[in-house]
């Protein structure tokens, strides 16, 4: 919400809040096919462990430990396709395991895509509207294109792909598109650039015409990714805060005081 502090704080550059991009999902819950769950005792990855819990678990008919980690495949983007894939067991709770389900045979499949940023993409700012802490009321309004509608349904296909290979659909968590600003990585809100006439900040994340104000966070990136932007921010952060170490070494002790 940093575009939602600059305007509260009367700094409201035109690009502020705009060129709003959000990683579209894509989310199913899958039970595994019978036969991958009676495959594991003849795989030589697992036959120990499942011969294991066997012996200690007679009455269990499933042939996966209770404390067997939870799984955790990644798949990353490529030209060929413009999302990347996430393969867990409801890690992060964009769909809850319904009552009396094992949650050793469910699979959950998120794939991320992108968009293309657009400046009629933003942030809107009510001066007469208030939020619950008293700041400036937000509306989103998140314009998609044509061709990224299609991207999106080409990610659906290839996730109904995928689930078809490991099992049926769990009753409730059939497959769906979630809800926009679920996935937490909008970008490009005070998005960097080399001209305040399209960005917040600058190369460094100095905000344009303050000379003592930094950014930091996925606003800053210009556009949207598939894959997670945190490691992107981080680096951005580094990069502005040698800037002001370098900066503030070459000022006089009267003018850093």
């Amino acid at each position: 919400l940093t575009p939602q502090v600059l305007y509260n704080s009367g700094i409201r550059p035109e690009p502020l809040g705009r060129y709003l991009t959000e990683q579209p999902m894509t989310f199913c819950q899958i039970v595994l096919k019978q036969e991958i769950v009676d495959s594991l005792s003849e795989d030589p990855r697992f036959a120990e462990r499942v011969r294991a819990h066997r012996e200690q678990n007679p009455r269990d008919p499933v042939p996966i430990p209770e404390d067997e980690p939870e799984p955790n495949v990644w798949i990353p983007v490529s030209e060929e396709r413009s999302w990347h894939c996430q393969i867990h067991r409801d890690a992060f709770h964009y769909g809850e395991v319904a009552p009396h389900i094992d949650p050793r045979l469910i699979v959950d499949l998120r794939w991320f895509g992108l968009v293309e940023p657009q400046y009629e993409s933003r942030m809107t700012f009510s001066d007469t509207i208030t939020d619950a802490f008293g700041m400036p009321q937000l509306t989103f309004e998140w314009i998609v294109s044509d061709e990224d509608r299609l991207k999106q349904h080409r990610m659906m296909g290839d996730m109904l792909r995928a689930a078809q290979a490991l099992g049926g659909f769990l009753p409730g968590s059939e497959p769906q598109f979630v809800v926009p600003g679920l996935p937490i990585h909008v970008t490009g809100t005070t998005r960097m650039g080399r001209s305040p006439d399209d960005s917040v900040v600058d190369a460094n994340s100095q905000v344009w015409g303050i000379e003592n104000l930094y950014l930091g966070g996925n606003g800053l990136i210009r556009r949207g990714a598939a894959s997670n932007p945190t490691l992107t921010s981080i680096a951005m952060a580094l990069k502005s805060v040698e800037h002001i170490i370098q900066r503030e070494g070459t000022r006089a002790p009267e003018e850093r005081a």
